[in-house]
């Protein structure tokens, strides 16, 4: 590995010269540049097609300011900038606008050298959404890399690329359906009490699906209350379990979990979803919408913490819903007259997070979502959400 699992924001002159004491080679995963990118637009095509092709095959990292000779790592020289914040600011600019779609989760690292120049190394995530173009100065073309370097992608690796987005949503659409299965069989990490009705959120990062094991257990356990249970953010039972770690809910009887497995994914469960008023089984539209956007937004945060990076897809199902309604208001009842739900287990619409944001930027990706629940009873959309795409709980 590269920098031996290092935390990249602790990467420093030391790590960097310890590529050439080691002989290190550029290769798919590595490039070395002794001279920085300037302004010119064959040099600014150059900088985007090094990065596209690192996103475009398995990530990597580019370094500028080392030397090489015939690819091998010779001597750590730096860059010598006049303004680095301006060029800091001029290398986001290009990445924001000049290639498409925009590469989520590309880090940038200055290190200061004993000699008063710096080295910039760019770390580039591997994309779960290819292929990333270069569109910047009259430029549309596709770029990857293999051992011998940078090439532009033919028809038939371009058709590849094309297809990986699809494959991931199958595989994530194939999960949610295996996990859903397990819950409604009682193969879950702790038995669940027998209420009506269950809440089940998935978290599914992209990343799951080529990194086995990424997640510190133990750190999360240690601090566990970014993944506390759906409408449970105090008296939760923190473990660690075969899985990963889960959080419990409940006393005697479990009324729910966050399930966080080894890989990145998260499961989270509320049980006992459906009341029931003057006869009639309802689903609180106020309470489900607010609690599950909570639990969200803090399971998002406590995923950037630990280095979960996006993209993630959020999955929001309800089982054993057919035949109830859903009611408007803070409590189990409905103020309106909404058509029954025909389906037995309703699975709202996937949503894509490509990126971490704000609580707001989450409550407007999840809003079809919850759109698609009002659906279901016959109505035409969530009453609680703004017309910016904001959740407000205000009718």
């Amino acid at each position: 590995m590269t920098f031996s699992g290092k935390d990249f924001e602790s990467i420093s002159e030391i790590d960097l010269e310890t590529l050439v004491s080691n002989g290190l080679s550029e290769g798919v995963s590595l490039e070395f540049k002794q001279e920085s990118y300037g302004r010119k637009d064959d040099e600014v095509k150059e900088f985007l097609k090094d990065i596209s092709s690192f996103a475009n095959t398995l990530g990597g990292y580019l370094l500028i300011g080392m030397s090489e000779q015939d690819g091998v790592a010779a001597h750590l020289n730096g860059v010598q900038f006049s303004d680095l914040d301006t060029e800091k600011q001029r290398f986001e600019s290009l990445l924001r606008d000049g290639i498409h779609p925009r590469i989520i989760g590309v880090q940038l690292k200055l290190v200061q050298l004993k000699n008063g120049k710096h080295a910039l190394l760019f770390k580039v995530p591997r994309s779960w959404n290819p292929p990333h173009q270069v569109s910047a100065k009259n430029t549309n073309r596709f770029y990857l890399r293999n051992s011998s370097g940078v090439h532009e992608a033919s028809v038939e690796e371009l058709r590849v690329l094309f297809s990986q987005t699809g494959t991931i949503q199958d595989r994530t659409r194939a999960y949610r359906q295996e996990r859903l299965s397990k819950v409604n069989m009682g193969e879950t990490p702790v038995d669940l009490a027998v209420k009506s009705g269950k809440l089940v959120v998935h978290i599914v990062p992209f990343s799951s699906f080529a990194t086995p094991i990424q997640v510190d257990v133990e750190a999360v356990y240690n601090s566990p209350h970014g993944f506390s249970p759906i409408a449970s953010e105090s008296g939760y039972s923190p473990t660690i379990n075969f899985d990963g770690f889960v959080n419990l809910r409940g006393g005697e009887q479990c009324h729910g979990y966050t399930q966080l497995f080894r890989d990145g994914r998260l499961e989270a469960t509320k049980i006992g979803i459906i009341g029931e008023h003057n006869g009639r089984r309802s689903i609180p539209s106020h309470a489900i919408e607010k609690d599950t956007i909570q639990a969200i937004e803090r399971y998002l945060k406590a995923m950037q913490q630990f280095s979960v990076s996006p993209p993630y897809v959020v999955m929001i199902s309800l089982l054993g819903v057919k035949g109830t309604v859903l009611g408007v208001g803070n409590l189990f009842y409905t103020n309106e007259n909404p058509t029954p739900i025909r389906q037995t287990d309703l699975l709202l619409p996937e949503v894509l997070i490509q990126e971490y944001g704000t609580p707001i930027d989450y409550q407007k990706a999840l809003r079809p979502a919850f759109n698609a629940l009002w659906n279901a009873s016959g109505l035409p959309k969530s009453k609680y959400f703004a017309e910016d795409g904001s959740w407000t709980g205000r009718k």
